[in-house]
């Protein structure tokens, strides 16, 4: 099977010679390496046009299919073909899967359950603290955490389970060994060092990032899941393109209310309108994707403000979340402070009891 993935691996590099082409010709063919040794009025017979031909042609005699899988095992990148028992089941199934899927790190990630946690670049405090509860608690279940490495949402997703140890995959809009953006350098490296820990791409090494590989990669992050979770999004986020791709690969499509005063939760209540599940804990997200779980408290009223004070807050962050005026939340904070809910740490930080847990233990 090693010869057939050198010369599938080759056949990528083919301009124009696309996911849907390869797997037609593959068919067609029987192996990788009966399409890069077919003569030119085979192809011509199966569709290929003349110029694609002439890049088949310029292809063999500009590389060796075996020297550039050597290179690549060299780097620790494995390469593993849409037909290897090894490559992602559910990524199998969706419409063109990617002919090859390029990984580092620890193949184990690939395998456990996995939720997508998506969403904006520039998350409201709101949205950082929804994103590390669903993504802790998604560790907590030994569910995988998949994301894309970018800056904000993505980035406190993957940050968070592996402090809670648990699996999680970043999707590149780059070659796995060029990690984008540059500033989570680290965080891609403790990824690799995690038990549980990935980077993947359906692209070349050695790609560089570009505004138009950004749909591919979140098509891929969707293709992965068993689910898609939209912590924070704005309008035009690209968070919403995976949305869309999740939808149209049959995955569980979830988002997280917001505020209808903060514009990070546009893209939120958008897909909400549409019909996607809302997530008000890891619960609601284990039933949506069928995974077993314990059932969520339904008795019980859920305090916002409480599960706002798990960690210390500023009554101007108060404010500024909640959309209440400084006398209001003083007044209630004060009533709390009396019931002996919550502490007082001085210089305007207020602190839930930590003998004194919000009702939904799950978040």
């Amino acid at each position: 099977m090693i010869d057939d993935v050198v010369f599938l691996l080759a056949l990528i590099r083919v301009d124009g010679l696309g996911p849907q082409r390869i797997q037609r010709l593959y068919h067609a063919l029987g192996s990788a390496r009966a399409i890069w040794d077919a003569q030119a009025h085979e192809l011509t017979h199966l569709g290929i046009s003349w110029s694609i031909i002439a890049n088949i042609q310029q292809q063999r005699a500009q590389h060796d299919p075996w020297q550039a899988y050597q290179q690549m095992t060299d780097r620790g990148i494995q390469v593993l073909a849409w037909y290897d028992e090894r490559f992602p089941a559910q990524l199998k199934h969706i419409a063109l899967p990617p002919p090859i899927l390029f990984v580092r790190g620890q193949l184990a990630a690939l395998r456990q359950p996995a939720i997508a946690l998506v969403g904006t670049r520039h998350p409201s405090p709101y949205g950082i603290d929804v994103t590390r509860r669903l993504a802790g608690d998604i560790s907590a279940r030994g569910i995988c955490v998949i994301s894309g490495l970018a800056m904000g949402v993505d980035t406190v997703a993957h940050q968070t389970a592996l402090q809670h140890s648990g699996g999680s995959i970043a999707v590149l809009p780059s070659g796995v060994d060029l990690v984008y953006p540059e500033r989570n350098r680290q965080l891609a490296s403790l990824l690799l060092s995690h038990t549980h820990g990935a980077l993947v791409s359906e692209f070349y090494p050695g790609t560089k990032a570009t505004p138009a590989l950004f749909p591919a990669r979140n098509r891929l992050i969707s293709g992965l899941a068993h689910g898609v979770v939209v912590c924070e999004a704005g309008e035009q986020s690209g968070a919403l393109i995976t949305a869309k791709a999740a939808l149209e690969q049959g995955r569980e499509v979830m988002a997280v209310p917001g505020s209808i005063f903060v514009p990070q939760s546009a893209g939120c209540l958008a897909l909400l309108r549409q019909g996607a599940t809302p997530v008000r804990h890891v619960d609601d997200i284990c039933e949506s994707i069928g995974y077993q779980t314990t059932p969520y408290r339904t008795d019980v009223v859920i305090d916002p403000l409480l599960q706002l004070l798990h960690s210390p807050r500023h009554i101007d962050e108060l404010c500024r979340i909640t959309q209440r005026t400084t006398a209001d939340i003083l007044g209630d904070l004060m009533m709390r402070e009396l019931r002996g809910e919550i502490s007082d740490l001085g210089n305007g930080y207020y602190m839930r009891h930590n003998t004194t847990s919000s009702p939904n233990t799950n978040w």
